[in-house]
């Protein structure tokens, strides 16, 4: 299994950073891909008690349709036999089948984006091994696709926001919080196209003070990066039992990331 690489959509494709014993870089072999589907489905489904299907359960890999038209980041423990410890898949519209959509496009209708932008870039499956969520891996990640997304020109990067647990109660403050403060223009909004979604709006609950503190608390350090750089979210939430979480579309314009904001980092 090969990413497709196209060279006149693709700037800097061997482009790595370093930080201690840990290299972050594009994913250019079928072994190196593999590795990032293992990590994937150790995280979503034996962690996390995702529902996997029974050929992942036989590969014991995280697999599906957008792995062979997409760029793996990968985060190579240098001292662990470069073990794949961290990864985020990248995938262009530019590099999508005639026929086929984002991931995110099985849940939302994401129509009124793809009129207004022509380079696009959906981020997925972002995870990190257990012993690796000090910071340093997610702060690899996160400046590798910030570089990524500027040196190669995309106008919007796109994705789903994930909160652990399929009980949208547990998640709503978070989810008021974001609708609130982070809301897409109606005219930009992603429209849900599935039957297990909520709108946020319906969610019973008037946070006091310290339901607010403690849902900006709650805000995933990967979430809080996008939401720097202005992040939009859908009106609905998702509740997807195959990953056992809850979440939202989300996405951000690109053209904020052409400013110094772009060398913002999440913080723990």
């Amino acid at each position: 299994m090969h990413a497709q690489t196209n060279e006149s959509d693709l700037s800097h494709p061997s482009l790595s950073m370093q930080a201690g014993h840990y290299q972050v870089r594009l994913a250019n072999s079928s072994a190196e891909i593999e590795a990032a589907q293992a990590l994937r489905y150790q995280v979503f489904y034996r962690e996390n008690k995702g529902i996997a299907h029974e050929d992942m359960i036989r590969l014991e890999r995280e697999v599906d349709e957008w792995d062979d038209c997409a760029h793996h980041i990968i985060v190579i423990d240098q001292k662990a036999d470069n073990a794949v410890v961290g990864t985020l898949r990248l995938v262009s519209n530019l590099n999508l089948n005639p026929e086929q959509g984002f991931y995110t496009e099985k849940a939302f209708d994401l129509t009124k984006l793809r009129k207004k932008y022509d380079r696009i870039l959906e981020l997925s499956r972002y995870c990190i091994e257990p012993g690796g969520r000090s910071g340093t891996i997610l702060l690899l990640i996160w400046k590798f696709a910030m570089k990524f997304i500027i040196d190669n020109k995309y106008q919007l990067m796109l994705g789903c926001a994930s909160f652990s647990g399929l009980d949208i109660n547990r998640h709503k403050d978070i989810l008021i919080y974001l609708y609130r403060n982070n809301l897409a223009p109606d005219s930009l909004r992603p429209i849900p196209i599935v039957d297990n979604s909520v709108a946020i709006a319906t969610l019973p609950n008037e946070p006091k003070n310290a339901q607010w503190d403690n849902a900006k608390k709650a805000v995933p350090t990967l979430l809080r990066g996008y939401l720097k750089l202005g992040a939009k979210i859908s009106d609905t939430a998702i509740i997807d039992k195959q990953f056992n979480t809850v979440f939202v579309c989300i996405y951000v314009d690109a053209k904020s990331m052409l400013t110094d904001k772009h060398t913002l980092v999440p913080k723990n």
